[in-house]
């Protein structure tokens, strides 16, 4: 059992809010998005965004998170995230990719509830902090 942590992560954070779920299945929830995509229609466009999930390792990088098969029940404590969102438009002539939108995510245990803390790499693509924090609380709902 141990802390997932990145020493990099910034001490300035973009949002910062807490999920009704205990650490151990929040972790487990978030982490069931990596690989996983959603679509998004503004105005007559539709866009793509597929979600890649990477967990602090050695506290120095990051790995794809289905390298830890059992990754609630191995972290504690707080655990380090690096979601990228491959943000595609779809039109009828093919997809086109439009950016890559990365965020640090830091959980932390509160006991009954789980504190997240968001920060956002770059100003690329079109969601932002609070459109994360939508797509986290849904998964753990």
């Amino acid at each position: 059992m141990m802390r997932r942590v990145y020493y990099r992560f910034p001490s300035r954070f973009d949002l910062n809010f807490t999920i009704g779920e205990p650490f151990a299945r929040a972790i487990g929830r978030i982490a069931a998005l990596h690989r996983t995509h959603s679509n998004q229609r503004r105005g007559a466009d539709l866009y793509k965004h597929d979600i890649l999930l990477e967990i602090a390792d050695d506290r120095t990088r990051f790995l794809p998170v289905d390298l830890l098969p059992r990754l609630a029940d191995e972290v504690t404590e707080s655990a380090d995230f690096r979601i990228s969102i491959h943000e595609t438009l779809l039109r009828a002539e093919g997809r086109r990719p439009i950016s890559e939108i990365v965020f640090l995510v830091r959980i932390v245990d509160r006991g009954a509830q789980s504190e997240v803390f968001v920060v956002k790499e770059g100003t690329a693509g079109s969601m932002d902090a609070l459109g994360l924090k939508d797509l986290l609380k849904g998964a753990c709902e």
